[in-house]
């Protein structure tokens, strides 16, 4: 076991065909069960594929076993950002920047295919082993033509607009990549809201 959030648990695995390690993303039971939810786990692996960029990760397939579904991708062995901060503070300036122009390039290639991530925080940014910015957890990503209204994302990450119910935009990624950003170059959140109120 990786690591567990709003959409399930995540696994890492052995791939026996290709003989390399992959993470495993297997909806939890209420997720399975609502076939809203279950569309928003295949608009993960459609959403995320059209993005192929070093700094972000790939998904490479749908699967189900025993009657509950998954994604496969690719395994990163690291830790995530929001776990690195706890435990390091901030970065040092040099490797910082390192850190601030992975990340944004990362948004940029999403960007530049029309992607939205919807929810960017330093939980959903790995650091892996080469030291290098692998942005993953597109689970509530979308297509910038088809971001609707509607409450979607991590509060204390959440643009202005989005708190409001108006629909997601690049803008909305920039303002949470900032508060990303804010992060790294201070050690400290900018906001620090659990809920909506």
């Amino acid at each position: 076991l990786l690591g567990r959030g709003g959409m399930g648990e995540v696994y890492r695995a052995d791939d026996l065909t290709l003989d390399q390690p992959v993470a495993l993303k297997f909806l939890s039971g209420g997720v399975a069960a609502d076939d809203s939810r279950l569309a928003q786990f295949h608009n993960e692996l459609r959403t995320a594929r059209q993005v192929s960029h070093r700094n972000v990760v790939r998904l490479y397939d749908l699967g189900e076993a025993d009657g509950r579904r998954f994604l496969t991708m690719e395994y990163v062995d690291g830790e995530d950002l929001a776990s690195l901060l706890r435990r390091i503070g901030r970065f040092p300036q040099e490797r910082a920047l390192a850190i601030a122009r992975q990340l944004c390039a990362g948004v940029a290639a999403a960007h530049d295919r029309g992607v939205i991530h919807r929810d960017l925080k330093p939980h959903n940014v790995m650091i892996d082993g080469e030291g290098d910015v692998r942005i993953t957890d597109f689970g509530i990503a979308t297509a910038a033509a088809d971001a609707g209204a509607g409450l979607a994302g991590t509060p204390q990450y959440m643009a202005p607009e989005q708190l409001t119910g108006t629909a997601a935009s690049v803008k909305s990624d920039l303002y949470a990549l900032g508060l990303c950003l804010f992060e790294i170059f201070t050690g400290k959140r900018a906001h620090e809201a659990k809920t909506l109120n």
